[in-house]
């Protein structure tokens, strides 16, 4: 059924594990790890006194971690430290500016960021946010450009795999959604047409690394006419590591299935009027897991389990 397999660029983005956290301290020295922790147990209290003293403690033995820096701008915050908490969140960029950006988004790994990010200071780690960026190359307003993009793209993809899982992909009402897709897509489309014609593909390097494959999204998202136009220049991103090389994959799967030829990666899924779900046909299907592995993907029944059903790779 061509609407679900239109999902799978999608599902398969939206749905890539999350990485195991673990406590890793800045230094094993014992002083240090016995302020931190400390710190983080008052400032989960609600004590930003001492919360702010044992962060002042571990960081006259080691301050590397932009983590225990923002949590110790958090605290300065919550003292009505205001000049302090600015002081601790340039720090923290400056410390680790890629870190900062990954723990300041991440709201339900790290939920005691909350005060900084609804306060009037985020204005300020965005604007010393953009410095360090463009500092390394980056470009933060296409990157925001792209986000805004990515949502338009996500939103109404989200809203159909849930009315199409409940009420099927067909229905009258996932029928209304795919029209918002539809609408989306067209809108979507030569907003990163412009893009790529004046910065070439936006990749990890200018835009970083999630937001480098959102222009792929929106290709891999287009008519065939479009992915074919484009599918050299991803190519060559994917190659010169601006762009994950399975996201190649998937683009390439998609057009040869378009095209009624076979797949290479076993990307693509589809699924019978009957319900059964199963793999597209898979050129070599023995050694597809081979070209998988080339291209970052994972065993492909692992891929099949995603989506709800068992597969055994054939042997030759």
């Amino acid at each position: 059924m061509k609407h679900f397999i239109l999902l799978v660029s999608f599902l398969w983005i939206v749905s890539r594990p999350a990485v195991a956290q673990e406590v890793i301290y800045a230094t094993q020295d014992s002083v240090y790890i016995n302020a931190v922790e400390a710190a983080l147990k008052a400032l989960k209290e609600g004590d930003c006194t001492t919360c702010l003293a044992q962060y002042k403690r571990a960081f006259l033995v080691n301050h590397t971690s932009a983590l225990s820096t923002l949590r110790a701008a958090v605290c300065a915050y919550q003292c009505q430290q205001q000049e302090l908490a600015l002081v601790y969140l340039k720090e923290a960029l400056t410390l680790d500016w890629e870190a900062s950006e990954y723990l300041w988004e991440e709201h339900g790994e790290i939920p005691e960021l909350a005060p900084l990010r609804t306060s009037a200071l985020a204005t300020n780690f965005e604007s010393f946010l953009d410095e360090r960026k463009i500092a390394a190359g980056r470009n933060p307003s296409l990157e925001r450009e792209l986000a805004v993009i990515l949502e338009a793209d996500r939103t109404p993809r989200l809203k159909i795999d849930t009315l199409g899982r409940e009420y099927g992909f067909d229905s009258p009402l996932a029928k209304t959604v795919w029209k918002e897709i539809a609408r989306a897509d067209s809108v979507n489309l030569p907003k990163i047409e412009r893009i790529i014609k004046k910065y070439g593909y936006p990749g990890k390097s200018l835009v970083g690394e999630e937001q480098s494959m959102t222009a792929w999204l929106v290709v891999q998202h287009a008519a065939l006419a479009i992915q074919e136009k484009y599918l050299p220049l991803i190519q060559q991103a994917a190659e010169q590591g601006e762009l994950d090389k399975s996201c190649f994959a998937l683009l390439q799967d998609r057009i040869r299935v378009f095209k009624g030829k076979k797949q290479l990666y076993g990307t693509q899924v589809d699924r019978s009027p009957d319900g059964k779900t199963a793999f597209v046909p898979i050129e070599d299907e023995p050694n597809v897991n081979k070209r998988r592995a080339e291209v970052g993907l994972p065993p492909l029944e692992e891929y099949a389990k995603d989506f709800g059903f068992e597969y055994v790779v054939p042997k030759e």
